[in-house]
């Protein structure tokens, strides 16, 4: 009984003899035609399956060759992943980079205001959130206050406009951040005036010698506060009620000690 197909004739029109084997599924064809008509029907993309396994008693030179090309396309595939790792760290740090400059220089021209960075793998500078909004040329602060009540209760605010960094807006956004049974809260909360608190700031520089390591100093805003004066990566505000005064100084003077 003779076969119903001839083994040697194409897969698809059955007809000429075969020419072409395709890499991924093995059918043999006669033609170019016979070919795209196999890999419609068959929805094959003809191109050989580089992860598929195969032994070795089957591997023949050109199956060596296309690993051999298919680890070749991985290593740089991997190069190439790392070189843009690279690159996208690079340019989200000049861009941090640029923002702090726009800022020194922004705040140098204002009020004579010095702002040191610290190198990039410090805390305080993963920390500061300070941004200079160009298309208003307005600096948003991250400014530290350290409320004193015995012992200093840090808080932070950050993102703020520098018309909002007054010292009542200050307060009533520290009030409003603490819970009403917070001793610190209840000290603040009945503060008719500013004249009945007190803030220092720490000195850098030639400052130091000139005022002391720390300062008081009466202000409107960040820049008034700040005027002519020195901070690191963003302000720290050491604030407590003039009848505290002394007690936190101590409590200063004690920490620089």
């Amino acid at each position: 009984m003779e076969s119903c197909e001839d083994p040697k004739k194409c897969s698809m029109c059955h007809q000429n003899l075969i020419k072409y084997t395709c890499p991924r599924c093995s059918l043999r064809t006669c033609s170019l035609s016979c070919c795209l008509q196999h890999k419609k029907t068959l929805n094959c993309n003809g191109q050989r399956d580089k992860t598929s396994f195969k032994s070795l008693t089957t591997m023949t030179d050109l199956d060596l060759l296309s690993d051999y090309r298919f680890l070749e396309e991985v290593d740089r595939q991997v190069e190439t992943s790392k070189r843009d790792e690279l690159a996208n760290k690079m340019k989200s740090l000049n861009e941090s980079t640029r923002f702090q400059k726009l800022i020194q220089t922004r705040l140098k021209s204002l009020a004579s205001i010095h702002v040191l960075y610290l190198p990039r793998f410090s805390t305080r500078h993963k920390q500061n959130q300070m941004w200079f909004d160009r298309k208003s040329n307005e600096i948003f602060w991250h400014i530290e206050c350290r409320f004193f009540s015995d012992v200093f209760y840090p808080w932070t605010i950050k993102r703020l406009p520098t018309k909002d960094t007054t010292l009542t807006n200050l307060l009533e956004k520290f009030r409003d951040h603490c819970n009403e049974n917070d001793s610190i809260r209840s000290k603040f909360k009945n503060i008719s005036s500013e004249e009945e608190i007190c803030v220092y700031i720490e000195n850098f520089g030639q400052k130091r010698k000139q005022f002391g390591k720390y300062e008081k100093r009466s202000f409107h805003t960040m820049i008034d506060l700040f005027r002519e004066r020195i901070f690191i990566e963003y302000p720290v505000l050491f604030i407590s009620l003039l009848t505290d005064e002394n007690h936190m100084k101590e409590h200063l003077l004690g920490k620089q000690n």
